[in-house]
């Protein structure tokens, strides 16, 4: 087993189902791996129907979670998805291409917004204009990439090493810190896309959930009551 998929999940049963389907439809040797984090309807039946290991989290939030499935996992690396993605047919095939060439600990990939109506789905689409403009200076100029949560690709022994997640907002950009305290190497793939729905968007307000975001993270605040829907 190479890869292990990972996906958190709280109450997911509407869109767990597709994600779970886009990652059945890469070509290698995987497994796919839900941790169910305290969901009152079908997500965990969803996502065992489809095949997939189940493991029950107690501790909320999204880092417990993804921690629980890293000390899980089989695989030799670790794909972190959020459960509203859908990847790419060949998002596996891109990592795989990198791993193959190059000693890496750690793949960044590129994320997009969905939406029916064109004008919200560039609009929110900003957000990521401006998040992988930075990245790409900051790799280009300081050598440093800040890594999304939910597209990664991680060395399993390399995570466990630096403690996972830490349960933060912006969790991904505060693991890229320890990553790079530990003298990993990673690169950035933006052929590895996920495209991930705008509800958190739809349900909050664009600028409210941005500035949510640059606080949260700025300050390392615990993520207590935050969801899509909630941002507290």
């Amino acid at each position: 087993m190479q890869y292990s998929f990972i996906i958190p999940a709280l109450n997911e049963e509407d869109v767990i189902g597709e994600t779970i389907k886009s990652i059945k439809r890469q070509k290698g040797s995987f497994e796919i791996i839900v941790v169910d984090n305290g969901s009152k309807d079908k997500t965990a039946k969803i996502a065992k129907d489809l095949g997939c290991r189940v493991i029950k989290e107690k501790e909320k939030g999204i880092s417990p979670a993804r921690n629980r499935g890293a000390k899980e996992a089989k695989g030799e690396y670790l794909c972190f998805i959020d459960a509203d993605g859908e990847l790419t047919k060949n998002w596996l095939k891109e990592a795989s291409e990198i791993l193959k060439r190059r000693k890496v600990d750690a793949i960044v990939g590129l994320n997009i917004f969905k939406h029916e109506n064109i004008i919200k789905r560039i609009w929110y689409n900003g957000y990521y204009f401006f998040a992988y403009l930075g990245l790409y200076l900051s790799k280009t100029l300081l050598g440093i990439i800040f890594f999304e949560g939910n597209n990664l690709v991680i060395k399993r022994n390399f995570l466990l090493k630096i403690g996972g997640f830490d349960l933060v907002i912006g969790e991904g950009m505060w693991l890229s810190k320890k990553f790079r305290a530990s003298s990993g190497t990673s690169v950035f793939n933006p052929k590895m896309i996920v495209r991930y729905s705008s509800r958190g968007f739809e349900e909050t307000g664009y600028i409210r959930t941005i500035i949510y975001w640059i606080i949260g993270t700025a300050t390392k605040r615990n993520p207590n009551n935050y969801s899509y829907k909630n941002k507290n």
